[in-house]
């Protein structure tokens, strides 16, 4: 695989990103934007998650960028949660799209955490993306304006991802919330794994990779 770091702009504040591309596929490679969990928790780009997850891909063939919210890192701004961190995303959708070698027709948003909590709540602005991945989405994401749900907006395939024993996410309440986007669909539980998926970042990573080579 080959790593470049990268600097792009979100609402003229410069972001930090990673974007990295197969190497030995062909010419177009599908793509997926990263997004990483919450700050205040020390969420990050290099998350445990996030890593696994764009090395499985990477070495499935599709290239991914995974980037520092506004106030992470080196990337300038402030946390807003999950108001400006939209743009942000659909920036990073906006540099796949643009980089040679990437088929901005096959691309996919990932978001773990808070970073699927940024993706539920900015649907709308993300018509580019073929797919969504969802991994431990937190369940207050699934409402706006605590009435309207934001999940029926989903019109792509879709994947959503938790484990067992994870404590902020109760695995029956979003069965419930997926069970609204589509009857016969339940989310992914992975055995074992709770809310941190230490230790179970290859079962997580692999479902992605799994989901994502089937719709991209």
């Amino acid at each position: 695989m080959h790593k470049v770091s990268i600097i792009f702009k979100s609402k003229g504040l410069s972001l930090e990103g990673i974007l990295t591309t197969p190497t030995g596929q062909p010419s177009l490679f599908p793509a997926a934007v990263l997004c990483h969990p919450h700050p205040l928790f020390g969420g990050s780009m290099d998350n445990n998650v996030v890593v696994s997850i764009a090395s499985a891909l990477g070495n499935s063939g599709i290239a991914t960028l995974r980037f520092n919210f506004r106030g992470v890192g080196e990337s300038e701004g402030f946390s807003t949660q999950a108001v400006e961190e939209q743009n942000d995303v659909l920036a990073a959708m906006k540099v796949l799209q643009r980089w040679k070698g990437i088929d901005k027709n096959r691309l996919a948003l990932v978001g773990y955490s808070f970073g699927a909590q940024v993706i539920l709540k900015g649907l709308k602005k993300y018509k580019a993306s073929a797919a969504l991945v969802l991994v431990s989405p937190p369940l207050s994401s699934f409402k706006s304006n605590h009435q309207t749900s934001t999940v029926k907006s989903i019109r792509v395939p879709n994947l959503f991802v938790v484990g067992e024993y994870d404590r902020l996410v109760d695995v029956k309440d979003l069965k419930e919330q997926v069970a609204s986007i589509h009857p016969h669909q339940e989310p992914q539980v992975i055995a074992g794994a709770d809310h941190s998926w230490n230790g179970h970042e290859e079962a997580v990573a692999n479902c992605v990779v799994a989901f994502l080579k089937d719709f991209l």
